[in-house]
Parts: C-alpha cells; structure tokens; sequence
C-alpha cells in the first residue's frame, strides 16, 4: 500500500452515449441505524445560568425502505422526495422484491409521527412491472409517472396523500418506426408541477432506428391538467425539449436531463451527451411557451475529438440537476470528468475515473462557451471566471489522495458519470442547498471488491448561489473505525487487506441523493441508496437484479447546519486515532462560525459521552462575562450564542464537561 496521486491513475474506456442498460449489484448487507444527535436551542440575551436542554435534532435518519434493485438512475437523479405544507413527506425508489418480475415504484410516507410503511419493505405500488418512478404532488393529491419498458408510462394518481388506493392508466408516447415495427414506448420520466399543471419529460423509445422527428430516444415534454374532481390527467400534445433538431441533437440519453417548477417558471435542463450543448429550456408562463439557452457548450461536436487528441480536457458527464428559486433564477449543477482521445474522430475515448469535479452555474451567469481554448473547462479557468467549483476533495487534508497499489480502474465503480456526481439542487429563501456524491479516497473502500466507496456531501450558498460555503459529510457512519495512518496497524506476516477490512468498511457505499425541491419547516430532506458494496454490479443479464437488499435512507437535517455541521477534515483533525475506534473525541472538532460574529455565534462540536457542561466567555482580563450550563449529547451537538451584548474585542470561550476541555478564540465587532 502506498499514497499515490490519482492524476497517474489507470484510464477507462467509455462511450460517448451513457449505457442505458439497467444495472445492478450482487452483494449487499443491512447496516445498522447510525447514533441520532441533537440540536441545543441557543441561549437568550442576558440569561443566568442555567440547564438547556435539546429541542430540536440536528439530523434524523431512519431506513425506510429495501430494494433488491441497487440502480436508481442512469445520470441524474429525477424528483423523488416531495415535501407537503402539513409536515409530511411522500418518496419513492427503484424497488424490486426477490423475483424479477416483481420491480416497480417503492414507496413510502411520514404522517407527520412515523412512517407508515416497514423499512424492509420492498413493495411497489404498480401491479405491473415498471421502472424509473418520479413523483410530484398537487394540493393534496399525488402522482407518480414510471415506464413499463414496453409501450408507454404509468401514472399513478390518488387525490389523498398516503392513503387510499392508487388509480392507473398509461401514457403512450408519439407512434415511431424503424420501418418494420412501431413503438410508442416513453422511457425514464421526470415530473414537476405547478398548482394545477403537471409538467413531464421522458424520452421515446430508445432501440436502433426508431427515431422521433429524426432524433434517437428523443427527449418530449408533455403539460398536463390534473382534475381533482375525478382525479384525472388530461395531457396536451408532446413538444421535443429544447424544440431541437436532429442535426443539433441527432440523440437524447436516459436521465440525462432534470426538471423543476416553482411558480408561473418551468425549467428543464437537457444534456444530452458529452458531444452536444447543455441547454436550459425554461417557460416563466408554466409551460406554454419556453427558451432554450445554451450554457455549457460542447468542444467535441459531431465526433470531432481533435481538441482532445493525445491530451486532455474536461467535458460534462451528463448527470445533472436543476431548481427554481423564489426569484424565478434557474440554478443548475452538473458533473464532469477528464478526457482524452488517441483518434480525431469517432465516438469513444478514454477518461480518468479519480478525476473529476462539480460545476455550479445560474441564468443570471455568463454562459461556458468554447472558443477554440481546449481549457475553458479547466477548474482553474472555471473558477477565474467566478464560477463555483466542487473538486474531489480528501478527508484528511494533505495534497495527494491515499491509493491501493495494484487497484486499477476497476477501483472506480463505473456509474457512468464522473468522480463528483450526481447533484441535487434546492433554491429558497435567497439561499441554495447544493447536495452531491464524490469518491472517497482510503481508508473509505469496499476491501472485499477492490474498490473505492461513494459518500453524500453537501455545501450551501446564503448569497444566492454567488459563493459556496463550508461542506458537510451527510452520509457519515459513527459506527466507522478508521485509520489516520495504516502504519498505526501493522499487519501481521500474511495478513491480507480483506483480512482486516472489519475496520474499514463499515462505511458503506451512499449514492443516488435525492432530495425534496422545497425545504420543511427549514430542513433538507432527502433520502439516498446505501450499501456495503461499491459500485452496481448486473447478477444476471437476464434478471437485472442484485442477490441482496440496498437499503433507502432517508435524512432530514437543519438546512442552515449545511457547512457549520462540518465533519469533513475529521481525519486530518486526527479524530481517529487507531483501529479500535474512535477514540478521545471528547469535545473535539469544536468550530465557531461566524469568527468574527456580531449578533450570534454558531458553535459545533463532538462529544464521546452525554453528560453535563459549562460553556462560558471569557474576556482578555481573564473576566467571566457569561456562562451557562447544558446538557451534552453523545456526538455531534450545536449551540447558538448571543454575543451582541458583548463590547468589542477578542474574547475566549471555553466549553467544559467532566472529561474534556477545548477552548478557542471569538472575535466580537
């Protein structure tokens, strides 16, 4: 084992068009539910000692549903989470029990107390088989859009949330040939709506030779009308998304695309491959009439790989997100990777697993045009521009990543998308909530296969998507042991890594984020697929079907903890210490934000045990100028402060339980 720098690692070859193959992996466990933490309410001006205790948690996470169908998305993530105005929650996923025949829509929903079906169900709602389930909600009613894979969608429609029975009925997609045979197939749906309209985009029928107005597995919009008096759809006439053609777009790809809705302002984003223009369809009249603008434009167009030719350059990786502020701005993320070719023309070329980054971009921003400079993507060039840049970032804060010796590309679960992927996007209050996966470096790696796991972060914006904050590590296991350094655990004499993979591996593998568009009563929600086996792994050709349950997760989390609930450099912080564990972690990671603070201060930290403590100011003359006890609670804990009460200067705050101390400095103006 040795610390390598991925920029030499091995290479993969990969296809222009995304696999549209439905895969999936063999090997899974059930991982028990992580430890809850909790949110200490903060302390009013000018209040005496006293005994606070938690009101609020931090984050909530619960299993809440099983699937034997580990694949949830081609690229992009459609909307699978809806939050409603009453405290409740309807989500869906990729479900399959332990027949083929049985995959369909997963489901379930919190009443507001609990949630109403088991969490290791994994149960559709479909008596059909179907696949690719989107769901979005109206007053009270919900829909629900899948492909049954042979002729058409079927929307699921009932007008009382999670109760009563669901009522079927297909939607077929416009007639297409490929001279011998018709197909009105529409495949992979993503939903949105506003009041009353239904907004829906799915591709047609994607096999050789079927073609839509000349464009392969064409990407269509179709508006609808929900009448809740009969809880019925009426759909108008489909419209190719963008109003492209085929010389433009000759094709679309599965989940290559995102849709979002808030108010009169519809938004679709389509990226159909990495040798096309990503483009942004919007309507700010809910869907009767749409622009196109081109945002991030493509250096590869029609097979031409020359501006890559033996050397390399970024290009989108086709998964994406999308989301409608309050303001009517379009925010949108998508992945990209690194590239080369060793041919000017073709259709395929070689690509850096470890490599790769997330690009924020809005409508208010200049578009990321090529000019002939084959770095216009660089990050560096992205960034100098003033575009938000997420790179694959390690976790514990050297300058290189920790690599096996002798892992290859295979160490790279191939998704289809690249090292910092699968965004998710929400927009409100002036604020945007920016989730994503990224591979981990070691020690965060399934052992057993020989590859590197997948975890869920995320990074907020309180200026509107004009700067990004600190990120969060949301798919984070406190039951983990981990390794600051591996000599610290020196292997006996043949000892193999699988050997000791107990401690390593507890991690898992989380991805396929999916998150509601609107927040609830402040908290993100969101739910993702969690493992022990990295990467998806196809049982059987013929069965598409893993041999044991993926866990759903769900998460709900204070939206404004995103980046003050910072867990990121716990490594490097030298939090784990050997392998037995998480060890003195009393009091540790203690962070103040904002440093210097005027009205409130934020402070976060971890504590080992849950006991009692004593938080106080101290000013430079040594003066206690506030103190107050509270109740510790076992991990991560939160506490907000009022300094504005405070004069001006440089004070110390000091937080004290029985068995640990840490102190920093607060700057007051």
């Amino acid at each position: 084992m040795k610390k390598i720098l991925l920029a030499v690692s091995a290479l993969f070859l990969f296809s222009a068009v995304f696999a549209q193959s439905e895969r999936v992996d063999i090997r899974k466990q059930v991982v028990s539910t992580a430890n809850q933490k909790s949110y200490l309410t903060g302390f009013e001006e000018g209040a005496v000692p006293q005994t606070i205790s938690p009101i609020t948690r931090i984050y909530d996470r619960s299993f809440i549903g099983m699937t034997y169908y580990d694949l949830q998305t081609n690229g992009s993530m459609s909307n699978r989470v809806v939050t409603h105005n009453d405290g409740t929650v309807s989500t869906i996923w990729n479900t399959n029990g332990s027949t083929t025949s049985s995959r369909g829509t997963g489901y379930n929903y919190y009443n507001g107390s609990s949630w109403i079906n088991s969490s290791t169900s994994t149960a559709r709602i479909e008596n059909v088989r179907t696949g690719w389930g989107t769901i979005t909600s109206v007053g009270n009613a919900e829909i629900v859009a899948s492909h049954n894979g042979s002729n058409a969608l079927v929307i699921g429609c009932r007008p009382q949330k999670g109760t009563g029975d669901w009522t079927f009925t297909t939607l077929q997609g416009p007639e297409v040939s490929n001279g011998t045979t018709t197909s009105t197939c529409l495949l992979w749906p993503a939903l949105a709506s506003t009041d009353n309209i239904i907004h829906l985009i799915a591709c047609t029928e994607s096999d050789d030779g079927f073609l839509y107005q000349g464009i392969q597995a064409c990407l269509v919009y179709y508006r609808g009308t929900y009448n809740a008096s009969n809880n019925t759809i009426t759909w108008e006439n489909p419209r190719v998304v963008g109003d492209v053609n085929p010389t433009e777009y000759p094709r679309f790809s599965g989940d290559a695309y995102a849709i979002s809705a808030k108010g009169n302002t519809v938004a679709i984003v389509a990226m159909p491959a990495s040798t096309m223009d990503a483009f942004l369809w919007k309507s700010t009249d809910k869907g009767v009439n749409f622009t196109k603008t081109v945002f991030q434009e493509s250096a590869i167009k029609n097979g031409n790989l020359a501006p890559m030719r033996d050397t390399t350059i970024y290009v989108q990786d086709g998964s994406c997100a999308v989301a409608v502020g309050d303001d009517g701005i379009v925010h949108i993320a998508f992945g990209a990777y690194l590239v080369y070719s060793d041919v000017d023309t073709g259709d395929s070329w070689y690509w850096y697993p470890g490599i790769g980054y997330l690009l924020y971009w809005n409508d208010t921003q200049n578009p990321i045009l090529y000019n002939g400079d084959k770095y216009y993507m660089q990050p560096d060039v992205l960034t100098a521009a003033g575009h938000t840049v997420i790179e694959r970032f390690n976790l514990d804060c050297d300058t290189s990543m920790w690599g096996i010796s002798g892992w290859g590309t295979d160490a790279f679960p191939n998704y289809g998308v690249g090292s910092v992927s699968f965004p998710q996007i929400v927009a409100q209050n002036g604020k945007v909530y920016l989730t994503f996966c990224q591979v981990m470096e070691y020690p965060f790696v399934d052992a057993t296969h020989s590859k590197y796991y997948r975890g869920v972060f995320a990074t907020k914006s309180t200026d509107n998507g004009q700067t990004f904050g600190d990120y969060s590590w949301l798919s984070y296991n406190n039951d983990c042991y981990y390794l600051s350094s591996w000599e610290l655990f020196p292997m006996e004499e043949g000892t193999t890594l699988q050997d000791v993979s107990e401690y390593i591996v507890i991690e898992g593998e989380s991805v396929f984020p999916a998150v509601s568009q609107n927040l609830l009563n402040g908290d993100i929600v969101m739910t993702w697929q969690q493992d022990f086996a990295a990467g998806s792994e196809i049982k059987d050709n013929s069965v598409q079907m893993s041999g044991t349950e993926s866990t759903i997760y769900f998460l709900r989390m204070k939206a404004d903890s995103i980046g003050i609930y910072n867990n990121t450099n716990e490594v490097c912080q030298g939090l784990w210490e050997d392998h037995w564990g998480l060890n003195n972690r009393n009091l540790s990671g203690m962070k103040m934000y904002p440093n210097p603070a005027t009205e409130t201060v934020n402070i976060s930290f971890s504590a080992e045990n849950a006991e009692s403590g004593v938080i106080s100011v101290m000013n430079l003359m040594g003066q206690t100028v506030y103190t107050s006890n509270l109740e510790v609670n076992e991990g991560y804990n939160f506490i907000t402060l009022p300094v504005k009460q405070l004069t001006t200067g440089m004070y110390m705050v000091t937080l004290r339980t029985n068995t640990g101390i840490s102190t920093q400095k607060l700057i007051v103006k």
